[in-house]
């Protein structure tokens, strides 16, 4: 019968054998072992707008493309470039995420589209993956005006629909939604070509407070904040997570203290598959 111990001596092994990196700046990686790599491409989110009204729209997700497996040698090279996050605007509109792509010699490109910014007056497009098996896209901001960032998706039969409003989300206080990837776990202990991301974060209506609470984890969107005429700090929508887009902020009142949040830079992740 085995054990715990067991279960834990199987694992390490595994990590060993097939070992993961989490790639956040552009480079030229070379695999350390042969083998067979799975590769997964996240573009940078947009970056949320800010006004003193409820004009303003949250910033897209970003776009995602997957290599389900390539062959590798130590003399391959694949040059890495990540987008980073879109900023979110001061008191206008926020900025689009950029582009991430690897390229490996004699391998269609893979890139995982940028995010869309954040308006005054219209949804934020997610980002398109391509050149992948698989490819999807980001979620959008959504019309409603209390709706978070869109996430980025990883499952190609994830709802194409409130991608941006997320059906599944942390509790609100004003009813808005971020939008929240298609799967939820440890993004960081993601191994065997799988990726998982954190939760949406939360949209607020009211107080300075708990502005963590508004961040989204990895692949998820930053929340909504809008608060009524308050002058004594800045309102700040949430951060979008990894690829994901930046909430959107309101401040009644107090032009130069409110800003969007701002898109989840981009990664690349490189996994050794069986």
């Amino acid at each position: 019968m085995s054990n715990l111990s067991d279960f834990f001596a199987t694992a390490a092994v595994a990590a060993e054998q097939y070992p993961t990196f989490f790639i956040s700046k552009s480079q030229t990686f070379v695999p350390p072992q042969n083998g067979n790599i799975c590769i997964h491409v996240i573009g940078g989110g947009g970056g949320g707008a800010a006004s003193t009204n409820n004009a303003s729209r949250s910033g897209g997700g970003a776009g995602y493309a997957k290599k389900n497996s390539q062959a590798v040698t130590t003399s391959t090279s694949i040059v890495c470039v990540v987008g980073a996050g879109g900023n979110g605007g001061w008191s206008g509109n926020g900025y689009n995420g950029g582009s991430s792509t690897v390229n490996i010699s004699g391998m269609t490109q893979l890139v995982g589209g940028a995010g869309g910014a954040g308006t005054a007056s219209s949804t934020a497009n997610g980002g398109a993956g391509s050149g992948g098996d698989v490819n999807t896209t980001g979620g959008t901001s959504q019309a409603s005006a209390n709706a978070g960032g869109g996430a980025c998706m990883t499952t190609v039969n994830a709802s194409t629909t409130n991608r941006g409003a997320g059906t599944n989300h942390y509790s609100t206080y004003d009813g808005g939604t971020a939008g929240e990837t298609d799967v939820i776990g440890d993004f960081w202990s993601s191994t065997l070509g799988n990726l998982a991301g954190g939760k949406a974060g939360r949209c607020m209506s009211s107080g300075i407070g708990g502005f963590n609470e508004a961040n989204g984890g990895p692949l998820s969107g930053g929340g909504a904040w809008s608060v009524s005429s308050n002058g004594s700090a800045t309102v700040h929508g949430g951060n979008g997570g990894i690829g994901a887009g930046g909430g959107r902020a309101v401040n009644t009142g107090y032009y130069q203290k409110v800003r969007g949040g701002d898109g989840g830079d981009g990664i690349i992740v490189i996994q050794y598959i069986p």
